[in-house]
């Protein structure tokens, strides 16, 4: 399966689909340029996301710096049990906002 990611009319980005090694580097050039050109709070809700592993937590981490080079806070949302587990093994909890915006800057 293919992943997507769309920007809503009030700046919200949707990720769906398999997050994997073949489908995220495309992903992260959209997402890039959709958080380049979004507002200065961004949202990602990754509700739409069917399979995800260590290729999303990467994906996330260059979101995180993307969101950090266009001055930017950004948090995640609805990230899937899996992919939460990955990242706080990873030790990058502190780094990844699923609770509020996080500006890389604070």
């Amino acid at each position: 399966m293919a992943a997507d990611i769309i920007a809503s009319e009030s700046g919200l980005l949707k990720v769906s689909g398999d997050l994997n090694f073949s489908t995220i580097l495309p992903l992260r050039r959209k997402g890039e340029q959709l958080i380049a050109q979004g507002p200065d709070v961004i949202e990602v809700d990754f509700s739409g996301v069917h399979a995800s592993g260590s290729a999303a937590v990467s994906l996330m981490m260059c979101w995180l710096r993307a969101a950090c080079r266009s001055n930017k806070a950004i948090h995640f949302t609805a990230v899937p049990d899996l992919l939460e587990r990955i990242i706080a093994v990873s030790g990058l909890a502190g780094h990844l906002s699923f609770e509020r915006p996080h500006h890389c800057c604070e």
